[in-house]
Order: C-alpha cells, then sequence, then structure tokens
C-alpha cells in the first residue's frame, strides 16, 4: 500500500483570526502542510523560495487583491492549483472570475463551513474531481440510474428527486434536474445547436456507452444529485460567461442574457440550489453535481466550484 502524499497549501489572508481558523483545521489533517502569509507581497517572497500545491487566498487584502495574485501565481507557477476565499457575495466577482479564469471561490460562512472547504481543496489537490462519492462518507448509499431517451425526462427526474427529497422544494429540483438532464443529452452527447431547437430530434435513445450517468445520494447533513455525459463540451469560460449575463444587467436594469439560447439550465441551477459544482475534463466527460443541505446554516452565499483538468 503506498504512503499518502502530504500537500503544501498556502494561505494568504489580512485576518490573523480567520487565517489562524483555517489553518488550525488544516494542519490538523496530516495530508495537509500549511503556510501561512498575511498579504499578497508576504505570499510571493515565500512562493519564490518554498513550493507549494495550492494558494488559498483571500479576495480583499491590503497591496495586492486576490484576484491579482492568483494571476501572478498562474504566470509564475502554472502547476500550482489557485482557490479564492471571500466572505462576500460571490455574485459581485463572475466578471473578474471570467477575466482572471478563476473557477474556485469558497464562501466564508457562519458558521464556517469547514467539511466543504476540506473536501475542495483535497478534489483539486489529488485531480480526483469527478463522482459524488467525493462529497460523500466512504459508505454512503449511492444509487445509479442511466437515462438515454429524452421523452422519459420528466419521469426520470421525478424518480431521481424522489429519492431525497419529496418536500415542496424537491419540486423546484426537479425542474432543475430536467434541465441538467436535456443539458448533457442534447449539448453534451448530440451536441445540438441552441439555436435550432425547433429542429431537434426527439426520438432516438442513446446507446449504453453513451448514456447519460446519474448518481444520487443523501446523508444526515445534505443531498445531491450528479449528471454525467461523455461529450466533455463544456467549458469554464463558457460556464463563467453564461452565470456572468444573468447578473449583469443592461442599461434598462435587464439581464444581458435575457434572451440568450444557452447557459439557462446552469442559471436555474445555481439560482435555486445551494451548491452547484461544475466538472468537466475535456472532450471526454461533464459532470454537473447539485447539492442542497438539510440545515439552513450553509444555504446562504453560494460559492464557485467549476473545475476543468
Amino acid at each position: 500500500m503506498s504512503e499518502r502524499r502530504t500537500y503544501r497549501i498556502l494561505l494568504v489572508d489580512d485576518d490573523q483570526l480567520i487565517r489562524d481558523m483555517i489553518s488550525r483545521f488544516l494542519s490538523m489533517d496530516d495530508r495537509y502542510d500549511v503556510l501561512t502569509a498575511d498579504s499578497g507581497n508576504s505570499a510571493l517572497e515565500l512562493l519564490a523560495r518554498e513550493q507549494v500545491d495550492l494558494v488559498l487566498s483571500d479576495i480583499h487584502m491590503p497591496g495586492i487583491r486576490g484576484f491579482d495574485l492568483l494571476k501572478i501565481v498562474k504566470q509564475r507557477y502554472p502547476d500550482v492549483k489557485r482557490v479564492l476565499i471571500t466572505a462576500y457575495n460571490v455574485e459581485d466577482y463572475l466578471d473578474l472570475a471570467l477575466n482572471y479564469d478563476i473557477g474556485n471561490i469558497f464562501v466564508k460562512s457562519v458558521p464556517f463551513n469547514f467539511s466543504e472547504l476540506d473536501i475542495i481543496l483535497n478534489n483539486l489537490l489529488e485531480n480526483n474531481i469527478f463522482g459524488l462519492e467525493r462529497h460523500f462518507a466512504k459508505d454512503a448509499n449511492i444509487h445509479r440510474f442511466v437515462v438515454r431517451r429524452p421523452d422519459s425526462l420528466a419521469e426520470d427526474s421525478q424518480k431521481i428527486v424522489a429519492l431525497v427529497d419529496e418536500s415542496e422544494r424537491g419540486k423546484t429540483l426537479e425542474m432543475v434536474v430536467v434541465e441538467l438532464l436535456t443539458n448533457a443529452m442534447f449539448y453534451g452527447v448530440r451536441q445540438e445547436n441552441p439555436e435550432n431547437r425547433q429542429e431537434w430530434d426527439f426520438d432516438f435513445e442513446l446507446s449504453e456507452e453513451a448514456a447519460i450517468e446519474v448518481a444520487v445520494a443523501k446523508d444526515p447533513g445534505k443531498y445531491a444529485i450528479s449528471v454525467m455525459d461523455r461529450g466533455g463540451r463544456l467549458k469554464k469560460r463558457d460556464v463563467l460567461y453564461w452565470l456572468h449575463r444573468q447578473i449583469a444587467q443592461d442599461d434598462k436594469g435587464l439581464p444581458l442574457g435575457l434572451y440568450d439560447t444557452h447557459g439557462r439550465g446552469l442559471f436555474i441551477a445555481r439560482r435555486y440550489i445551494d451548491r452547484l459544482i461544475v466538472n468537466i475534463d475535456t472532450d471526454k466527460r461533464t459532470e454537473l453535481i447539485v447539492i442542497n443541505y438539510l440545515n439552513q446554516d450553509y444555504a446562504g452565499s453560494k460559492p464557485i466550484y467549476i473545475n476543468e483538468l
């Protein structure tokens, strides 16, 4: 049995209380060797003499802000993983995330979601982002399905959601799952043009190799649904672009993406679900995971999790 690797994380935050709290938590796990810096300049000085695997940086800091720090990190150390962290509304940073190519922005919630931070960092460090098992305990019961026909998407969604949520919230979840299945089937696998939806063929059945894979899991704190296609057509930049267009407004106060023919399912999922996670292995597979927390303490500020191998 091979020895488990230790990963070195550089935590950058000008708030000593936050820095100490996160550092103390991560250091409790022998997988992590944690270095800290109280500013972007200090972080760059440290990076010049120390090798790290991931930089976790606050956005708002004196001097070099988090976005600019991670831009420099990408230029100088392209193999280093990058995650931003903030206590503010992530929607306010979607344009910057797009311009700076940042796919992961963790939110400092109250109470702080240590478990979620650990999962996100570990997945990135191990370069192992796919699968619901990454978000649940090893003994979690995961239900798996395949979806092959477009004429059964509504029925399939009802069956999937009924495993985890039969409340009123489950009705919204059904809508989200239908959107995700539609995107996976028609864009991911069939490569249809969203501009010509009226010309789509709905009378087909996907082969076993091309079928949409669905996984469902639940534990005392949350439930999650994964929808994966074997197309891998989605791009991180496209996801950020579509989400930003639904938030940004024109001079009349309307969303820029009001009449967009693409990206609707992603926006709906982000709008109505506690967590949307997008995992992409370009030209191979795309997985969208939606998570709802049973404890509403973590349901407020929504992070951005878009991982592209």
